[in-house]
């Protein structure tokens, strides 16, 4: 019998927990509704707000494109840190921004290329560059492409610090144009003096004939003034009269009528 009373008393106590728990849930909606954000607890407010992005560093780098005189010109610019080779190649083949098309600079290197690595051999001096495209050597003829490979020679060699240069296209070795033809060895870069600036000829200044004093004015000759000539005046010498005879008186006239 007590027994019997016990499971009846644990029975009670399990039933009102149960309608404890069932008055204490969150009741359920029939559909979704809108939470007042206000009301929402801090910690939820928390959890929802957007972290601030970390801001991104980068570095001033220097790439070649082209001035208006079909030259190489260094241009800096600004990619995310660490400046690994292959990112300062990707910023190579990115279009020139609004600054450097205000300066007339361009480029000779078509877009759709992806650079597949950048190796350095510090034993030999040389990096190499693999690029992946199907339009490289269709897009890039004559002039144009020694233009290109120049861009590629420098900017891989200035942010590698190596002094020769070789290209694989889809996995192949590429011969590269150069001042002296086409090369099947690695190239450096005095293979691009033709449009390196700093092998230009400096521009011969015009020769501007020095100014000539214009001449001082002589004074015209002075015109003598005439002398004149000085007038002589002749007195007439009376011509003599006839002698008289001495011993006459003082009075005495002659009468020459």
């Amino acid at each position: 019998m007590t027994r019997l009373a016990a499971l009846w008393r644990l029975w009670a106590v399990l039933s009102a927990a149960v309608l404890v728990a069932a008055a204490c849930s969150v009741p359920e909606d029939n559909r979704p509704r809108a939470l007042d954000y206000s009301l929402l607890p801090d910690d939820l407010v928390a959890a929802t707000e957007t972290p601030e992005p970390t801001p991104l560093i980068t570095r001033e780098v220097l790439i070649y494109l082209i001035d208006e005189n079909n030259l190489l010109s260094d241009v800096a610019r600004n990619v995310a840190s660490p400046a690994r080779p292959i990112t300062v190649l990707e910023a190579l083949f990115s279009a020139p921004n609004e600054a450097e098309s205000e300066q007339a600079l361009s480029t000779a290197l078509p877009a759709d290329v992806e650079v597949v690595s950048v190796d350095i051999d510090q034993a030999n001096d040389l990096v190499t560059v693999a690029l992946e495209s199907e339009v490289f050597e269709e897009r890039l003829e004559g002039e144009n492409r020694q233009l290109a490979v120049a861009q590629l020679v420098f900017t891989a060699t200035e942010t590698t610090g190596t002094a020769r240069f070789s290209l694989l296209l889809n996995g192949n070795p590429v011969p590269l144009p150069t001042d002296n033809g086409e090369s099947d060895v690695p190239v450096t870069r005095s293979g691009f003096q033709s449009v390196d600036p700093e092998y230009q000829p400096e521009p011969t200044p015009s020769e501007t004939p020095t100014p000539t004093e214009p001449p001082t004015p002589t004074a015209p000759p002075e015109t003598p003034t005439p002398t004149a000539t000085p007038t002589v005046v002749v007195t007439p010498t009376p011509e003599p009269g006839p002698t008289l005879p001495p011993g006459l008186p003082p009075d005495f006239t002659l009468d020459l009528s």
